[in-house]
């Protein structure tokens, strides 16, 4: 089956999951890029306020294409705003080429919940699975177990 992992990450942990998720199932990787991305305050602030707002900010284009992958898995940290703003735009503007999606998060700790709920309804597809990681387990030896069961349902051998 071939995969695309694409995701967001606002400070490494949700890219490292992705490379990991990515290089255990032989997946292609993708980043979700804002056009207007970059570091400090005025991003940070800028991404709150598009999480509040329900903003679609604008994102490059990809690289692939998610219509010649039959599972799309996407990545986003999860936070009591919500969906990250990049990730809402790419599941926006790329729904309709979407056959299977799984979902994951990073420092999950409960934000997860909605987080996975919204990019249900966004996508109009119920996941194949779903995978969240707190931050103390953010270190691979803490989540090796339940991302092995992840892996298992996203690619079954």
């Amino acid at each position: 089956m071939k995969i695309l992992v694409v995701y967001f990450s606002r400070n490494g942990h949700t890219a490292r999951m992705a490379k990991e998720i990515a290089r255990r199932c032989g997946a292609d990787l993708e980043a979700i890029q804002p056009m207007h991305d970059g570091d400090g305050a005025w991003a940070r602030w800028r991404e709150r306020w598009q999480s509040l707002v329900r903003a679609t900010p604008q994102i490059r284009h990809p690289q692939r294409n998610p219509a010649r992958y039959e599972l799309l898995v996407i990545g986003s940290p999860a936070s009591r705003l919500g969906i990250a703003p990049a990730v809402r735009a790419y599941v926006t503007r790329y729904r309709d080429r979407i056959r299977h999606v799984a979902f994951f998060c990073a420092e999950g700790s409960g934000a997860e919940t909605p987080v996975f709920a919204t990019l249900e309804r966004l996508c109009g597809k119920r996941p194949v699975a779903t995978f969240s990681v707190a931050r103390k387990g953010l270190p691979p030896v803490a989540h090796r177990e339940s991302l092995t069961d992840f892996m298992n349902d996203i690619s079954p051998q």
